[in-house]
């Protein structure tokens, strides 16, 4: 990796706060430069790294990693915090909903990457493998693009390691959350998200979701931020106490994406966070006639997640998802 650094930037590695800019050593990802801050504190310890643009709309999580540069004091800091606030740099001002405008992949399902891969698998590849390399914890936040409405949850990865899977869960558990989401340890097989990445090279990242319709509002940015804040805390990074938490938190081990069978307008009978039964009507699909087409069922017992807030659907799109509690020992 090769920084640059503003004018009133600490040099970078040195205690203190460093602002400036990045690029990755893979030739695929050298036309960009993604800003960072660093913060350094004087005591050694472990590295966070937080970052937030994966999807450009997702302005909460956006606005949260720019808030939390300044909320870490390297005089009372232990190890380093980086914050890289926009991932997806070819989105920038583009507005692109989920994908990568130079290969139309979603980032966030193409962990761990490839180096020798399209732009966002090299970008993954990078992530891991330079950015977060000696990072203790990867905390990638996200929520509310342009045309959905998310809970206030975080994801982490079970695994079959017993130690790492409990650590992960811990660390889910610092954001005052309505869900937390253990994702399946069969999710490993195959590429995903930053959680199942890391999981699958016995590292540690998470996921936390917040926001709505691509709108900066002040409850999603703080979840975040007291989330990231917490983490660092359960990390011995910070000596402050953790935040309080006035969300259930309810610990959930499957997360289903609900398609329409046709397409439509969907008419929702649920919002994000609403506890719903098996076979319990979660909306109905509509033709632009006003009839009514087909009932859109819960096929589990769960709480929803997200929903989409745009009512055009085809045919095989997600209209929202459920998660499925966790059973109790």
């Amino acid at each position: 990796m090769k920084f640059t650094s503003l004018p009133t930037s600490v040099e970078y590695g040195k205690t203190g706060i460093f602002r400036g800019h990045f690029s990755f050593s893979n030739s695929k990802l050298t036309e960009y430069r993604w800003p960072i801050c660093e913060i350094r504190g004087k005591q050694d310890g472990p590295k966070l790294c937080v970052s937030a643009g994966v999807h450009v709309n997702e302005v909460a999580a956006i606005e949260a990693a720019v808030r939390l540069q300044k909320l870490f004091d390297p005089n009372h800091l232990t190890g380093v915090v980086s914050i890289v606030p926009l991932i997806n740099q070819p989105a920038l001002y583009r507005y692109n909903e989920y994908v990568c405008p130079l290969d139309q992949k979603n980032i966030n399902f193409s962990f761990p990457g490839d180096p020798n891969g399209s732009f966002s698998e090299a970008l993954c590849d990078a992530i891991m493998n330079e950015w977060t390399a000696s990072a203790e914890c990867y905390v990638d936040m996200h929520g509310g693009d342009l045309r959905e409405n998310v809970s206030k949850f975080a994801i982490y990865q079970r695994t079959n390691d017993a130690s790492l899977e409990e650590k992960a869960r811990q660390m889910a558990l610092c954001f005052d959350s309505e869900l937390v989401v253990g994702l399946p340890v069969d999710h490993m097989a195959k590429p995903g998200r930053p959680p199942t990445a890391f999981a699958s090279q016995g590292r540690l990242a998470l996921m936390s979701e917040a926001g709505a319709n691509g709108l900066v509002d002040e409850d999603s940015i703080q979840f975040h931020v007291d989330g990231v804040l917490n983490v660092a805390r359960t990390l011995g990074m910070l000596d402050s106490k953790v935040t309080a938490f006035n969300r259930a938190r309810i610990v959930c081990s499957d997360y289903l994406w609900i398609e329409s069978p046709i397409d439509g307008e969907f008419l929702p009978e649920v919002e994000p966070g609403d506890r719903v039964e098996e076979r319990q009507r979660l909306g109905k699909m509509r033709d632009l006639f006003g009839q009514d087409l087909t009932d859109i069922v819960a096929p589990r017992a769960g709480h929803v997640l997200w929903r989409m807030t745009h009512p055009s659907i085809p045919k095989g799109s997600p209209v929202l998802a459920i998660a499925v509690e966790e059973r109790k020992a």
